[in-house]
C-alpha cells in the first residue's frame, strides 16, 4: 500500500512512465522538472535510448544481456517503489507497455497521476488525477500533495472499487455505471 502522506518534496519518489518510443523527450522534460524540485525519479534512470523504432525500448543504462521481459520487470520494480506514478501521456497518448504499467499499478492499488486524460485506454480516471508536472510541483512546494490510489476518490465509481477490492459480480447483479 502506499505511503500515504502529506510531504514536501524531501524524500519524495516519482515513477514516470509513457510512450518513452513516441514522446521520450516529453518523459524527460518531466524528468528534470521533478529532479530540479527535488523529488527523486525512480524510473526512468534519464540514460539515452540507445536504438530508436525498436518494438520494446532499451537504455544505455539497461544490462545488455537481459531480455526484453526481464527489463520490464526491473521497470514495475523501481515503478513500484516511488510514492507515486506520474503517467506522460501527451495528447492522451500511453501505448501499449504503458497500458500494461497502468493496469499492474491500479491493481496494486497505488497512486497514479496523468499529465492528460488518457484517450486510448478505457478506464475511469477522476479529474483530481489529471495534473501537469508543475502542478504536481507546486502542490508538493505548499505541503498539499498526498499522493493516493484513484480507488480511493469520491469520483471513482464503486465497480471500479469493487474490482479491486475482489468482489467480482455476476452480470445479473451488476448495476448500472451511475449507481
Amino acid at each position: 500500500m502506499s505511503k500515504e502522506r502529506t510531504v514536501n518534496s524531501v524524500g519524495l519518489t516519482v515513477a514516470l512512465i509513457g510512450s518513452f518510443q513516441h514522446h521520450y523527450k516529453d518523459v524527460c522534460s518531466a524528468w528534470l522538472a521533478f529532479s530540479e524540485a527535488e523529488i527523486k525519479v525512480t524510473t526512468p534512470k534519464g540514460a539515452p535510448i540507445i536504438e530508436h523504432g525498436i518494438p520494446f525500448v532499451r537504455f544505455s543504462s539497461d544490462p545488455k544481456s537481459w531480455t526484453d521481459p526481464e527489463i520490464q520487470t526491473l521497470a514495475l520494480h523501481r515503478i513500484f517503489r516511488s510514492d507515486f506514478v506520474f503517467v506522460v501521456a501527451p495528447s492522451g497518448y500511453v501505448g501499449r507497455t504503458t497500458c500494461y504499467e497502468i493496469g499492474r499499478v491500479i491493481q496494486a492499488k497505488r497512486p497514479l497521476y496523468f499529465s492528460e486524460y488518457p484517450n486510448d485506454l478505457p478506464i475511469n480516471v477522476p479529474k483530481e488525477y489529471v495534473k501537469s508536472v508543475n502542478e504536481i510541483i507546486n502542490l508538493v512546494k505548499e505541503s498539499s500533495f498526498l499522493p493516493k490510489p484513484m480507488y480511493l476518490s469520491e469520483g471513482q465509481n464503486r465497480h471500479e472499487c469493487d474490482l479491486l477490492n475482489g468482489i467480482y459480480k455476476e452480470d445479473e447483479h451488476f448495476q448500472s455505471y451511475e449507481t
